[in-house]
């Protein structure tokens, strides 16, 4: 049997591969055996060596970052460019997070300069977006930046407008520093009723049929998923008849979801209307700032993310632009609701919400838990 010091040295050398097979043929299973074992080792203390230099350097790109000045933000760029690879603390989205939150305008604007423009697309165009949700203006931001900055025409963010629609002012991001962070808030209700067993009932003359494509689930249920939350659901109904406003919340607590199986006349189900802005607040916050155990995927792909759930919640078509989405958000009614079932659990954020397009025959529901 080979010693662990010749194992080594066959582990190191180039020839290895043709080693193993040899004694494969040889019928030495013990000695393939070893190696493989050795070698699972090394694989070990170089993925923990790996894990430790991924923290290293994430948090020193978040001080980099987050430190204002131009200089700070010159350095970033710098190791940014030259790293061929890219752990997790220096993924574009995070670093345009970051230099969104901690650099003064200008600073922060060098990134889309005709300087910076080795930067890459992702990451200017994310921090141009993260701008714009902080209220930066979009014509000032191209003034700073000069001619070379565009939102190239393929990318997945050039969908969004550069102006904040009214639905998207007040979004939370946040707080971070060089070792710890600050989450979100999620809105809760801002209006709420308890759904007691007669307007459930009365509710009941409303036959409901379920017509849910499946391009709308993913694009609904998209800030859940993303944000890596424990469980959600996508759903689109359709009645044959026009709902009444007051019994739209009985309508709810009876519909043949999961979130709400098990409501008996008893169980707990509060629902009441909701404004389109805490709507769109609690998508963003949702996507962008991620569950318990997850971040997100920060304010960029966070803004795409909740305008393509409320596109899918109004019914928008496929190739509908931002102000056509926004029109049809403001014509529809919005509901926020929660439920006392298991789907729901009740113990970290849950949240219902429902669209019901203007003549309250189509109902579309998320319903989101960060349970699992």
């Amino acid at each position: 049997m080979t010693g662990r010091s010749e194992l080594e040295a066959v582990a190191a050398s180039r020839d290895s591969w043709d080693t193993a097979e040899g004694w494969a043929r040889q019928g030495d299973a013990k000695q393939v055996g070893a190696l493989g074992r050795l070698l699972a080792e090394q694989y070990e203390a170089a993925a923990k060596a790996v894990r430790g230099l991924d923290s290293r350097l994430g948090h020193l790109m978040r001080v980099l970052a987050l430190t204002p000045g131009r200089p700070f933000v010159e350095q970033l760029l710098v190791l940014h460019r030259e790293s061929r690879e890219r752990p997790e603390g220096m993924r574009p989205r995070l670093l345009a997070s970051l230099i969104a939150e901690g650099q003064p305008l200008r600073d922060a604007a060098y990134v889309l300069s005709d300087e910076a423009t080795r930067s890459g697309d992702e990451l200017r165009v994310c921090l141009y977006h993260e701008l714009l949700l902080r209220g930066e203006n979009a014509d000032e931001l191209h003034r700073l930046a000069g001619t070379a900055f565009i939102v190239p025409e393929w990318h997945r963010l050039a969908w969004l407008p550069d102006r904040l629609a009214g639905m998207e002012y007040g979004g939370e991001f946040p707080g971070r520093s060089y070792r710890g962070a600050v989450g979100v808030g999620y809105p809760g209700m801002a209006s709420r009723q308890w759904v007691d067993a007669a307007a459930r009932r009365a509710a009941a003359r409303y036959p409901v049929h379920e017509s849910t494509p499946a391009h709308l689930v993913e694009a609904i249920g998209g800030p859940p998923s993303v944000g890596g939350w424990g469980g959600y659901e996508a759903r689109v109904f359709t009645s044959r008849e026009r709902i009444d406003p007051v019994d739209l919340p009985g309508v709810l607590a009876g519909l043949p979801m999961d979130c709400v199986a098990g409501l008996d006349e008893l169980s707990r189900f509060e629902a009441g209307p909701c404004p389109l802005d805490e709507v769109w607040q609690t998508l963003f916050a949702t996507a962008s700032a991620g569950g318990m155990y997850t971040s997100g995927v920060h304010g960029a792909y966070g803004r795409l993310s909740a305008w393509r759930s409320i596109a899918g919640l109004v019914g928008a078509k496929r190739d509908a632009g931002a102000a056509e989405v926004e029109r049809l958000a403001a014509a529809s009614t919005w509901f926020r609701f929660e439920a006392g079932t298991e789907w729901f659990h009740n113990e970290i954020n849950d949240y219902g919400i429902a669209a019901v397009a203007p003549g309250g025959r189509r109902i579309a529901v998320l319903a989101a838990t960060d349970t699992d």
